[in-house]
């Protein structure tokens, strides 16, 4: 009798568990600092240069001679990353974003030709998601679903194929 009153507990806390409301999750998309420091460390050289902007204050440039990379890792005046450019063979190969906290800004990909291209999600500094859609080919498409701040959906806006808000 123990024993059932045993698994019909954890089969319950399992359920509710699994129960959450769309938009309730928040990601812990913070920077990946060990990978960051295998593409700084695997750099051929390396150099720095002040930036004259409020949200980054040093950028540091780490050179791959291997294969034409160039990582930019730009930080505040507090030393926080607050944003990573790889570019390959001139082509914008990867981009993040971060809040001073080292929430994510935004999940974007990019394409073989440095464009973005694909679903892309932006979020809130408290981490719930802020909008998320595609691009095609660098341009904004279709319905991109918005949230607020407590993760509720709003109002969705519409792009037409050139990249437009639709109706306006």
């Amino acid at each position: 009798m123990k024993t059932n009153a045993v698994i019909i507990f954890f089969i319950l806390l399992t359920a509710c568990g699994c129960i959450h409301k769309k938009n309730s999750f928040v990601p812990t998309k913070k920077l990946d600092t060990v990978w960051l420091n295998t593409v700084t460390e695997q750099s051929d050289s390396f150099y720095s240069k002040p930036y004259k902007r409020t949200d980054f204050v040093t950028a540091y440039f780490y050179i791959g001679k291997k294969d034409s990379s160039i990582c930019q890792v730009m930080k505040d005046s507090a030393g926080q990353v607050r944003q990573v450019l790889i570019t390959k063979k001139n082509n914008r190969f990867r981009l993040e974003q971060y809040y001073a906290n080292g929430q994510l800004i935004a999940a974007i990909p990019i394409n073989k030709n440095g464009v973005n291209h694909g679903t892309a999600t932006y979020y809130f500094e408290n981490g719930k998601v802020k909008t998320t859609g595609n691009f095609n080919a660098g341009l904004y498409e279709g319905v991109w679903h918005n949230f607020n701040e407590n993760g509720k959906e709003v109002a969705p806006t519409t792009y037409d194929v050139n990249g437009n808000i639709k109706g306006q």
